[in-house]
């Protein structure tokens, strides 16, 4: 998965820098093609005056009642000549790179639509190691699983992401004193076996909390985009809880630690949202994907695509999908930033 992810991520970086060369080529078209019809418009006010004056030129000196006037009319003719004639090698300059310029332009929106048909091929090889990742670790602790799934489906309910989080964290508890219940009884009745059983059983669904935590030393963003807000930033609900990216249709989202899923799923308008347990109660919340690469239960490293952004094909930002990305720190939200 790691790998797969890795190489899709490279793809969609240049595919980013590719898009936004063709944006600014396009930037440059308008301006150019703007600068050449005002030019084109100020040099056509001169062109009957100068016609009338190829074709009758001994009419128009003739008509000068005194030579010295003539002699001005002929200075004046020569200069305006030599600005039309500067105007028009401007002209000719400006009408040639607006050409090379739309010719870079084709030349890099092909190599852009090579690089999206690279892309499908790379998000169809991770999600086919996605799918053998899951179903390798869903047959390994099935017990845990069991206990993800209960915890996940109770923070399906909750109304907001503070509620979310204390459900998942009832639920494992809830799960963790009846194994240790369980344990105590088996003990009790000389079955060892039993007992040892629900030892195992309430190791692996404690081990989501014994991760590493978060480091700084290795940032990386988790998408392939612009950041639209930074945490502390002002909205119209008040200080930004998180980070907030504007990337590209269908981009990959990335786990920005090591950890165990706790929640994936569509939550209360976030669009499919991952609840990431870092270990060290930490907790890294990605919403506003149109679809993920992970399930509940499945322990993941930094870096994985745990799923995408929805297509997005408009122009400007109205209505563009972004991915909000908070750090919680026990129900606390945090700035990510030192960690992204």
């Amino acid at each position: 998965m790691l790998k797969a992810s890795q190489t899709l991520q490279t793809t969609e970086k240049k595919s980013v820098l590719l898009a936004e060369q063709i944006e600014d080529f396009k930037k440059k078209i308008a301006l150019l093609d703007q600068k050449l019809q005002e030019e084109s418009k100020h040099f056509s006010k001169f062109l009957p005056v100068m016609e009338r004056l190829s074709l009758y030129p001994t009419d128009t000196l003739l008509a000068a009642p005194q030579s010295s006037r003539s002699t001005l009319g002929l200075s004046v003719i020569k200069g305006i000549s030599a600005q039309l004639e500067q105007k028009a090698q401007l002209i000719k300059k400006h009408k040639t790179e607006l050409d090379e310029l739309k010719n870079k332009l084709t030349e890099e929106t092909k190599k852009l639509e090579a690089l999206h048909k690279e892309q499908e091929q790379q998000r169809n090889q991770l999600a086919k190691a996605t799918e053998e990742a899951r179903a390798i670790q869903k047959r390994s602790a099935s017990a845990a699983f069991k206990v993800s799934q209960d915890a996940a489906q109770a923070a399906a309910k909750a109304s907001n992401i503070n509620d979310a989080i204390r459900k998942i964290t009832a639920s494992r508890q809830a799960a963790e004193n009846r194994l240790r219940a369980e344990a105590l009884a088996a003990e009790r009745l000389k079955n060892q076996a039993k007992a040892e059983s629900a030892r195992k059983e309430i190791k692996t669904i404690t081990q989501s909390n014994d991760g590493p935590g978060l480091s700084s030393n290795s940032k990386g963003a988790p998408v392939a985009g612009r950041v639209v807000s930074l945490w502390g930033s002002s909205t119209d609900t008040g200080p930004a809880q998180g980070t907030t990216y504007a990337p590209q249709s269908m981009a990959s989202v990335r786990a920005p630690c090591n950890g165990q899923i706790e929640f994936a799923s569509p939550f209360r308008g976030y669009g499919q949202m991952v609840i990431l347990n870092c270990g060290k109660n930490y907790r890294f919340v990605l919403a506003g994907m149109g679809a993920l690469n992970v399930g509940v239960g499945q322990s993941i490293s930094k870096g994985v695509a745990i799923g995408r952004m929805p297509v997005w094909s408009g122009g400007g930002n109205t209505g563009r999908p972004t991915l909000f990305v908070q750090l919680r720190h026990g129900e606390r939200a945090i700035n990510p930033s030192p960690f992204l």
